[in-house]
């Protein structure tokens, strides 16, 4: 796998990465059609674009724990470890990122409405359709903790994920993602490039077009996966040691999706 890294001027420093990958197991590695992914090799370019949200993280994520029993979602962790975010959106209470920006890249819509973080996103044409981009939005600065998310993409096109980063800053993180054709896949992104941690594989009980429950237990280099309030995987040997824990969405030049977030509850060990 080879990778080459440049940094362009504009917004926030946006990140070009070229790299190769083999089979379908890599970030966006399909062609932007309505069509099963390609098992071919191909060449992709990816962008990322932070969205602007980067001093400081969520009113909620920066308030006291919160008493799990007040917090009326299932707790994805122990008992014990203190509640930082419970959040169903009724309203913006917690102080999520809402925005609309229009870059080179993607035009996206960000809001919470009907009772759920809402993403209209668009990826633009800006390389022959051979390149995705990804863009994320904070959520709170934890190594360790329990982390779940429940979500939802709208979309024809299956070219189009969603999922959550962690131990992150902007320049590596770890990324578990949930693809629109019921596959997920584990990477890490670092040193300017992507290396498939857990390849993307198919899920059966994956609901396409649905709600899905993600989970994420992370304890120093472990971490363990949750679908749908199944285990699906785990991995054991993660070094990186940022805290940010960020909402992913990702889309194919020429894609347009939908995205919902609900249902964001985080717990950190103490």
């Amino acid at each position: 796998m080879k990778y080459k890294l440049r940094i362009l001027p504009g917004l926030l420093g946006l990140l070009l990465i070229t790299l190769t990958v083999y089979g379908c197991g890599g970030s966006a590695g399909a062609a932007g059609t309505k069509t099963p992914r390609p098992s071919l090799a191909e060449s992709v370019e990816m962008t990322l674009t932070a969205n602007g949200f980067t001093s400081s993280e969520n009113k909620a994520a920066e308030a006291t724990a919160i008493p799990p029993s007040s917090c009326g979602l299932a707790l994805p962790g122990d008992q014990g470890w203190p509640v930082r975010l419970c959040d169903s959106f009724n309203d913006n209470t917690g102080g999520w990122t809402v925005e609309s920006q229009d870059n080179p890249y993607a035009k996206y819509s960000i809001d919470v409405k009907n009772g759920a973080y809402s993403l209209d996103y668009t990826a633009k044409s800006f390389a022959a359709y051979q390149r995705s981009a990804l863009t994320w939005f904070d959520v709170a600065s934890a190594q360790d903790f329990a982390l779940s998310v429940t979500g939802r993409i709208n979309s024809d096109f299956q070219n189009c994920s969603w999922g959550a980063a962690f131990r992150a800053d902007d320049d590596s993180f770890f990324l578990f993602s949930i693809y629109n054709d019921n596959t997920y896949a584990f990477e890490i992104y670092e040193n300017g490039g992507w290396v498939p941690l857990i390849t993307r594989r198919p899920y059966d009980k994956l609901k396409l077009g649905q709600a899905n429950k993600l989970v994420i237990l992370a304890e120093g280099g472990d971490f363990t996966f949750y679908i749908n309030d199944n285990l699906v995987n785990s991995f054991s040997g993660g070094l990186l040691q940022e805290s940010g824990i960020k909402l992913v969405a990702s889309a194919k030049e020429g894609v347009s999706a939908s995205y919902t977030f609900d249902d964001v509850v985080l717990q950190v060990k103490p």
